[in-house]
């Protein structure tokens, strides 16, 4: 009976991180439609579009947190199962937070902003997605036959080391670059930059801790 219990939680976790994916994505289509195609209508409900699905991705991880509290589980699996969602949940945070904060920026921002500078974010942003695509792999892998966590968990860290190092280079970018706009403005753009960043350090802490529960006496 635990394990049945434990085993319909992970089977929820796939939906949540199903979820999770679908933010990644939406934050990726606003981005493209923001900073390519310069629709700013378009871009600004898409983003909206992820508050929406970060909401719906919280509902699963209070049903989840919910369903494991009520099942008889040993509280070192109820534990674990609890900090891996929540673990999935900060994946989608950070892109609602990316989201609620990119639509203030003023327009002037992006277009005097170099094609470098638009190329890199873009490029970031794609190979988050990238490394999103692996989170409902590696919970289900962990679900199954847990034969490819490990090869799983070293895809989403090469992915998120390819962020680091575009990251660098965006940094680099925007202070080769002049802006003409107040200095709330470049506060609240690093601020997008450090979160955008963090959405695949997230991923790869939900791998990471995946492996841990792979290696550990009292897993799942």
């Amino acid at each position: 009976m635990k394990r049945e219990t434990a085993l319909n939680a992970l089977e929820q976790t796939i939906e949540h991180a199903q979820k999770v994916q679908e933010c990644v994505r939406e934050l990726d289509t606003g981005l493209q439609m923001l900073l390519k195609e310069k629709n700013l209508d378009k871009s600004y409900g898409i983003f909206h579009n992820v508050d929406v699905l970060e909401r719906e991705a919280d509902n699963l991880r209070r049903k989840i947190q919910q369903d494991i509290s009520r099942g008889e589980l040993d509280p070192s699996i109820r534990q674990n199962l609890s900090h891996l969602v929540k673990r999935m949940d900060d994946v989608a945070n950070c892109c609602t937070g990316v989201a609620r904060r990119i639509a203030t920026i003023p327009v002037k921002f992006w277009e005097q902003s170099s094609e470098k500078t638009i190329d890199l974010i873009s490029q970031i942003m794609k190979t988050t997605v990238d490394c999103g695509q692996f989170l409902d792999k590696i919970v289900m892998d962990l679900v199954e036959d847990r034969k490819n966590v490990k090869e799983i968990a070293t895809q989403i860290n090469d992915l998120e080391h390819k962020v680091d190092l575009m990251n660098i280079q965006l940094r680099k970018s925007l202070q080769e670059t002049h802006y003409d706009v107040n200095f709330f403005t470049i506060f609240t753009v690093g601020n997008i930059f450090d979160i955008l960043e963090a959405i695949s350090d997230s991923i790869e802490g939900v791998a990471d801790y995946i492996l841990v529960l792979l290696t550990s006496e009292k897993g799942i």
